[in-house]
């Protein structure tokens, strides 16, 4: 009994499994869900073309290596072809330049004679030293060329130098006999001049009459040093002539209440312009003595104290010949009462702001009254006496620009105040007409209205009566 139900429930279970295969089988719609030929097919396929390619994938790399090596001997071939049109044309060029070349040359030989070969051959036959070919005929025309140019060059350097000695020939010629080359330069130009007039000198025969000639010139140029001390004498001279007559309208100004101002002069303690003072005295000498020696002693003094030094000595030429070095100036405050000396002035230092603006502008009057040549007597004829003060007044109290008007004015000098309008009170009594310049509306110009002081004064005092109305 027990080992049928066995058997049976086997067979159910088979029965379950073969229900649950149907309807497993039950769920594919499509035959090709389940037909593995098919697929086992293109499986086989597929291994049969992996095996082909495998077997010609060694052809491919061959091949691939043969196209590679193609393509580098073709890029060779095309550089040798490059290179070679390359050559072609640079042989080409070369030709053509060995043509020109030769056409030259041909020009050249054609214009020389046989004698000029023969010449040159002789000449520089030994500064060829091997036999010329077309290869190095080119490097040995550039060596013959090179040796050339040096003589030439050397040739001009001493053409230069002689010239050079030529030239400082003729300016020493021309300086000392400036009378007979006055219409001659010292350049190369006019060598043949000086050659002519060396012969003519020679022709003349004037070596008898050179010592003669020699004294004379000696005498004339005692006398030129002579008249040149005198005439920086007399400018000396008229240096304290016009401090003088500075000093006599200085002395019409106060200063203070009770101080004048005088400008003093004296001789420089400055040691280049005393010895060369000293100097002139020891060229021209006693003049009681006048035999040839003692000209020649008074030549040779001019020619080593005064003559080379103004050659050499340009700085020095300036400081002494300039007459305003020989003296030093300063300027004396005095009383009026008795004039003595208040205070002695050599600089502005130790002075106040205010007293040194009065001090400057006694000096600046004094100096262009005395560069225009101005004096009492001369001061109201007709002379330039011109000059423009452009806001010297703007920093300084009223007191010193009235000082500095009246100075001005005492000194006959002609002025052109530039100054802002709250200063005109300051000059009004000193000028005899207003200018005024202002802005146009518009701005972009300038304008200029004239009166005269008299009209400006009424109109401030009309201005005045009607404000205080």
């Amino acid at each position: 009994m027990i080992k049928k139900y066995n058997n049976w429930s086997a067979i159910a279970l088979q029965r379950m499994q073969q229900t649950s295969w149907l309807q497993d089988f039950m769920k594919f719609v499509d035959f090709s869900e389940i037909d593995w030929r098919t697929i086992e097919s293109d499986r086989l396929k597929l291994q049969e073309q992996k095996q082909q390619l495998e077997a010609s994938s060694d052809c491919l790399k061959q091949l691939e290596t043969d196209l590679q090596s193609a393509q580098q001997k073709i890029a060779q071939a095309g550089q040798h072809r490059d290179n070679l049109i390359r050559d072609i044309e640079t042989l080409r060029t070369k030709q053509r330049n060995n043509q020109s070349q030769q056409k030259e040359c041909d020009a050249k030989m054609r214009s020389i004679t046989e004698q000029d070969i023969q010449a040159f051959a002789t000449r520089w036959s030994t500064k060829i030293t091997k036999q010329m070919s077309l290869e190095t005929i080119a490097q040995e025309e550039e060596t013959l060329r090179d040796v050339l140019q040096e003589q030439l060059r050397q040739r001009e350097q001493q053409q230069n130098t002689s010239g050079s000695l030529l030239t400082m020939q003729m300016y020493k010629f021309k300086s000392v006999f400036p009378e007979i080359t006055s219409e001659l330069l010292t350049s190369l130009e006019y060598l043949d001049e000086y050659l002519k007039l060396k012969i003519q000198i020679e022709k003349d025969d004037l070596h008898p009459h050179e010592k003669r000639f020699k004294q004379l010139m000696n005498e004339k140029v005692i006398i030129a040093i002579s008249m040149f001390k005198s005439s920086l004498e007399k400018q000396e001279e008229e240096i304290q002539q016009s401090i003088e007559e500075l000093n006599e309208s200085l002395q019409n100004i106060n200063y203070t209440d009770s101080t004048y101002i005088k400008l003093c002069c004296e001789s420089t303690r400055y040691r280049e312009i005393r010895d060369f003072k000293q100097d002139l005295i020891v060229c021209l000498g006693d003049i009681a003595r006048y035999s040839a020696e003692d000209n020649e002693e008074r030549f040779k003094n001019i020619q080593s104290r005064l003559i080379e030094r103004f050659k050499s000595q340009d700085q020095w030429t300036g400081l002494v010949t300039d007459v305003r070095n020989w003296l030093d100036f300063s300027v004396s405050e005095r009383y009026r009462s008795d004039n003595a000396e208040k205070e002695h002035h050599t600089d502005s230092s130790g002075k106040s702001g205010g007293q040194k603006v009065k001090l400057a502008y006694t000096i600046l009057a004094s100096a262009i009254a005395y560069q225009f040549g101005l004096s009492q007597d001369t001061g109201k004829n007709k002379s330039f006496r011109f000059v423009v003060i452009d806001e010297a007044f703007s920093k300084s109290d009223d007191s010193n620009a009235r000082y500095a008007m009246q100075l001005f004015k005492n000194l006959n000098l002609q002025l052109l105040v530039v100054t802002p309008k709250d200063k005109i009170n300051v000059i009004e009594s000193y000028i005899s007409s207003l200018h005024f310049v202002y802005n146009a509306l518009e701005g972009n110009y300038s304008k200029i209205s004239s009166i005269l002081i008299e009209e400006y004064r009424q109109n401030c005092q009309l201005t005045f009566i009607q404000t205080r109305d």
